[in-house]
């Protein structure tokens, strides 16, 4: 007899087979259990979810390809941007970069009491990246107070060459490679009004030099070599002496003293499982010589510089000691003689921030102090503080306290906004010849 045999579509049935063992006389018989399911109940899974699975793709697709209308600063800040062109092989971009910081201050101290309105700082230049980005082409100016004179000297001149992506080297004048976060970052990002006093001390400025940067992994190296020759228009922080006619044009003529630095940062965010984990520590050396403005107080200045950064809120933490200063420094014009000793001085500041409207609104807190070995090696800030002293150490001591409270509100960004500030400092000198006041601060910053 023929069998027959019956054949069965896949979508009409999915069978499961169990076998089930008798004990009877040894025999083994087999149980199958076949479960259908009806052809139209599959189609129907099938033709639902092929369109949601087509919908998620073009959705994830409208997604990825959705464009942006850029918001009315974007448009306003891409207007500096004047050329750019990755494919030509010369110039690939040109823009202009510029600054603007006023502020409103008011002090009243036990010495007396000032206020004003301050075009702190006001420059104007461009940017340009050219053969394959690798060189980068830096010049700015900058006007003074309330714009008396529009030009008032070069800020940044230099040319910077970066064959590799993990090593750059920078020629012409710029800023020496110490003080991470008070110094080298960028003035358009502090969240406070004034950097912090112990470095406004230290006769830090921008000189002519020769510097390299690198990375390796977590690790990070700088060097640099710099000239003190005195450039036009460099003004003593202390003395408030201007170089003037005796300075040597903008880049000086290289005659001077001779300072080099040296430094080493580690990246730790990846062992602590932070944002940002930075340890930075720098020497600069300087071979003064009697007439030099710019690194011409110590011959030694070691600062070290640590930065975390999670979610919300960020610490810096910063230190400076320096050595080797003169024992006296007075202004060549009697009229502005002030007491003040070179002695060696320690000094830090420690600055949280915390965001309560994540990109819109911060604050910031900070503590100062600095100590030294004479009793005349502390100055108070040159701006504010000692402005307003009248007794004869004139706002210099052996020790200073300040803190500082204050908040910014970003209209777009670090590039433009308004911020708010107050600081009590405590300057401790001989004989309570002691210095004790508050600034209050208000201002814009505008940066493009």
């Amino acid at each position: 007899m023929k069998t027959k045999t019956k054949t069965t579509h896949p979508l009409n049935e999915i069978g499961v087979s169990a076998t089930a063992h008798s004990r009877k006389g040894g025999s083994q018989s087999t149980l199958v259990l076949s479960y259908r399911v009806p052809r139209i109940a599959l189609m129907s899974l099938l033709l639902v979810g092929a369109p949601a699975a087509h919908a998620q793709e073009e959705a994830a697709e409208l997604e990825a390809t959705e464009f942006v209308e850029p918001n009315i600063f974007e448009k306003i800040w891409g207007y500096t941007t004047l050329y750019k062109d990755d494919l030509n092989p010369i110039l690939q971009e040109f823009k202009l970069r510029g600054r603007y910081q006023g502020q409103y201050w008011d002090v009243d101290a036990d010495q007396g009491s000032q206020s004003h309105w301050e075009d702190r700082r006001s420059r104007f230049g461009f940017d340009a990246k050219l053969l394959e980005k690798e060189v980068e082409v830096r010049a700015d100016f900058q006007s003074n107070d309330q714009f008396e004179d529009f030009y008032d000297g070069l800020v940044d001149a230099y040319v910077r060459w970066k064959p590799k992506t993990w090593i750059s080297f920078t020629a012409g004048k710029t800023k020496p490679l110490i003080g991470q976060y008070d110094w080298l970052e960028p003035t358009i990002t502090q969240p406070t009004f004034e950097r912090s006093q112990i470095f406004n001390q230290l006769n830090i400025n921008r000189a002519t030099a020769f510097t390299v940067d690198g990375t390796t992994d977590a690790w990070s190296w700088r060097a640099g070599v710099y000239s003190n020759d005195t450039p036009a228009n460099t003004t003593d922080p202390l003395t408030k002496e201007t170089s003037g006619s005796f300075g040597d044009g903008e880049f000086g003529d290289l005659n001077g003293g001779i300072a080099g630095s040296v430094g080493v940062g580690y990246d730790f965010k990846h062992l602590l499982d932070l944002e940002k984990a930075d340890f930075r520590i720098d020497w600069l050396h300087s071979d003064r010589e009697a007439d030099d403005l710019v690194l011409g107080r110590y011959d030694d200045i070691v600062s070290s510089t640590f930065w975390v950064k999670k979610g919300y809120a960020a610490v810096v933490f910063e230190a400076y000691y320096a050595t080797g200063g003169d024992p006296v420094t007075q202004s060549k014009d009697p009229k502005k003689a002030r007491k003040f000793d070179n002695s060696d001085v320690f000094g830090f500041f420690i600055q949280p921030t915390y965001d309560i409207i994540p990109q819109k609104l911060q604050l910031v807190g900070r503590y100062s102090y600095a100590n030294s070995d004479g009793p005349f090696g502390v100055q108070g800030q040159s701006r504010y503080e000692r402005k307003v002293t009248t007794k004869s150490s004139g706002g210099v001591g052996n020790s200073y306290n300040s803190l500082y409270a204050g908040a910014q509100y970003f209209i777009h960004g670090d590039k433009l906004k308004l911020m708010a500030g107050a600081e009590w400092a405590e300057i401790n000198a001989p004989n309570n010849d002691t210095y004790d006041g508050v600034t209050l601060l208000s201002g814009i910053r505008l940066s493009f």
